[in-house]
């Protein structure tokens, strides 16, 4: 109805983030109105909750304003009844007021308890301060302090910015280090990278191991990176420090972790001592965790056993190789060979692992030395490495972008089976520089990305330039006599839908044909034709009312004084020369008179026609270009959203460009088409 509160299945609900202008735009809080409040109670969306709605009036049928994640701080300001709170809380710098359903709000008249713990709660939120915990892991490590108050929380202050991180983890050419899985029943087109390893015009992804491990998307691998999504009691185990600890760890709670494998209550080939019992003298001979350990294989090996597990590869028979160690990924697959033929090899770790084991004893040997003892001693940094700074985002051992979460749900599960959740546990928390204010939001899977055409027909008539599908702009001309043509597309994946075909309707001059194609996962892609239909006496300009204008014949856009179906980036020289005015001399200025004789023409730009007596000046419009520069950028949107906001007025040619679906006015909607335009998501048709 209003949200979503369910910490145990956190990763799989949030839900993508409301694009930031949409949010601006709605009901915003007059700081007056918020210094009129007296007696104010301080609370916050009870943490575990996603998506929930802050609506303008107290009730589900009143518009949502925008929406919040779990923590995120509020100012009660009274409640109209029981079942809803009037509240103020800003979002991304800016102030709101509005209507939260009470169910997802807690009310805090102090820090959160922190029952049966050591010290108060303000000895807590010291503490937290003293680590440099940001603000936004505090709810979320309160919460879990309530809960287990034995529990340590330790800042590791990685000094990374985040975007630096995120840039040297995400997928591109040469560098791919993050999988996501994807078969036929769940292949997870949305989380897969389309920067690399994907045709757009075939529609078709190449693996990076065996068949079905494909680069995983920045936005997936922003969420996993992103420390806030496992600061929940099931996930928190991503962080746990993976040391030896004789008084938690036992062979009960590594049997709960290998339940329902081949591995469970079970003897490895050739051995007398189940794999729970090994897996305990490794883990206390090597000081690493054997809850750590027995996930870890269960990660690697799965559910039934394979030739790596049963000493069975005709290559290298009576290896064994339980954590897939040297087990590189390759497009053409062998990943499992190229393990054991590490494993086969004689040298440290007690290779050549011809017993089972010799595979366990060496394996936890290889973790511990290699990983644990070199300062990556979580799940989350044998993940990502943002610790060992002699191989900094390399040294990782495992691909697979899920495996801290997937892992450290079992070793919450086994600690719970052994009655030790509460113990005394220490989580190794990383803290990034110029984090988001909020947590990442996990992308929706939500279908193919591809809003692709594979063909683009005009009955009859030839596009300029022969039809791409990576181009999205095209030109014809056509007679006076042509009144309409029809227009065909068909799109590269067969779940895209398209919009704008058909039989159109053509005025004399320019007419601008958009054809839109949305991805089952909604993203869209505008491909235009620009139609220009001569005049009965042949020519293509659109004619100018002003009888003293010297004549012009151009494919641009003329309307009374104004210029517009410049392309963007387009220069000087290429503008004057389309401009068609021959044998006039052209001046083009700033409205401040400054002449300008090289780069990009902009909006706002004054062009001086004149030819003998004759003279006519015109306004260059360039849709999405407010600020004037001749390109569409950041500090167009933000003047767009000063103008909405009441903080910033745009009139004439400026407030033209900003509207940039020209239905006369400028609403969110031109907002979305311009940051999709500078996402490279859809083209702003001029």
């Amino acid at each position: 109805m209003n949200g979503t509160c369910n910490r145990i299945k956190r990763l799989g609900a949030f839900v993508m983030s409301v694009i930031l202008t949409m949010s601006v735009i709605q009901t915003v809080a007059s700081e007056q109105q918020t210094n009129q409040v007296m007696a104010e109670t301080t609370a916050q969306i009870t943490v575990g909750c996603t998506n929930v709605n802050v609506r303008q009036s107290p009730t589900t049928s009143s518009p949502s304003i925008t929406k919040l994640n779990g923590g995120h701080a509020l100012v009660i300001l009274d409640q109209p009844n029981g079942e809803w709170y009037h509240v103020s809380f800003t979002k991304d710098g800016n102030s709101y007021t509005g209507y939260v359903y009470a169910e997802y709000v807690t009310v805090l008249s102090a820090p959160p308890a922190a029952p049966g713990g050591s010290g108060s709660d303000a000895d807590f939120e010291a503490y937290l301060t003293a680590q440099g915990f940001p603000e936004s892991y505090k709810p979320y490590l309160r919460d879990l302090h309530t809960k287990h108050p034995q529990w340590k929380f330790v800042a590791l202050q990685t000094g990374l910015d985040w975007n630096t991180v995120i840039e040297n983890e995400r997928n591109k050419s040469g560098q791919i280090k993050n999988l996501i899985n994807g078969t036929s029943s769940t292949p997870r087109y949305n989380w897969r990278a389309t920067e690399v390893g994907y045709s757009w015009a075939n529609d078709t992804w190449s693996p990076y191991d065996g068949t079905t491990w494909f680069a995983a998307s920045k936005d997936i691998v922003s969420y996993y990176m992103d420390p806030r999504t496992y600061l929940y009691e099931t996930y928190i185990f991503a962080f746990e420090q993976l040391s030896y600890d004789s008084s938690i760890h036992n062979a009960a709670g590594v049997e709960a972790i290998l339940a329902n494998t081949f591995m469970a209550n079970a003897n490895p080939v050739g051995e007398n001592r189940t794999f729970s019992a090994e897996i305990m003298e490794a883990a206390a001979k090597n000081n690493v965790s054997p809850y750590h350990l027995a996930s870890r294989m269960r990660q690697e090996m799965g559910a039934t056993a394979g030739v790596n597990a049963t000493g069975a590869s005709k290559t290298y028979p009576n290896i064994f190789n339980f954590f897939n160690i040297g087990a590189v990924d390759s497009a053409g697959g062998g990943a499992v060979e190229k393990g054991l033929a590490w494993a086969a090899a004689s040298g440290n770790y007690g290779r050549p692992w011809n017993s089972a084991y010799k595979a366990i004893m060496g394996g936890s040997e290889y973790i511990g030395a290699s990983y644990i003892n070199r300062g990556q001693d979580t799940l989350y940094t044998q993940k990502f490495n943002v610790v060992y700074r002699g191989n900094l985002y390399g040294h990782q051992y495992m691909t697979n972008v899920q495996a801290p979460a997937t892992e450290a749900a079992a070793m919450c599960r086994a600690y719970q089976a052994n009655g030790l959740i509460n113990s005394a546990l220490v989580f190794k928390i990383p803290v990034y520089v110029n984090m988001p204010a909020e947590a990442v939001s996990k992308p929706a899977d939500s279908g193919s990305p591809n809003n692709w055409l594979k063909s683009l027909t005009v009955s009859g008539y030839a596009l300029t330039p022969t039809f791409s599908g990576s181009n999205t702009a095209y030109s014809m001309i056509v007679d006076h006599t042509v009144s309409s043509i029809t227009v065909t597309a068909a799109t590269v994946n067969r779940n895209a839908n398209i919009s704008g075909t058909g039989t159109i309707n053509l005025a004399v001059g320019m007419n601008q044909v958009p054809i839109t194609v949305t991805a089952q996962n909604g993203t869209q892609r505008t491909y235009t034709i620009t139609v220009v239909r001569k005049d009965a006496n042949g020519g293509t300009g659109t004619a100018v009312t002003n009888p003293n204008a010297p004549p012009i014949n151009t494919g641009y856009h003329v309307s009374g004084n104004t210029i517009s179906g410049i392309s963007v980036g387009t220069d000087v020289s290429t503008f004057v020369t389309a401009l068609g005015a021959t044998g006039s001399q052209v001046t083009i200025y700033k409205s401040d008179g400054v002449t300008v004789n090289s780069g990009t023409v902009g909006t706002g730009n004054i062009v001086s026609v004149t030819n003998g007596s004759a003279n006519a000046t015109y306004t260059i419009i360039i849709y999405g270009d407010v600020s004037g520069d001749g390109s569409i950028g950041i500090g167009d949107l933000v003047n767009m959203k000063k103008n909405l906001l009441n903080q910033m007025n745009l009139n004439g040619v400026y407030f033209s460009a900003a509207d940039v679906d020209k239905d006369g006015k400028i609403t969110i909607k031109d907002l979305v088409t311009t940051k999709k335009h500078i996402l490279g998501q859809q083209s702003i048709t001029q």
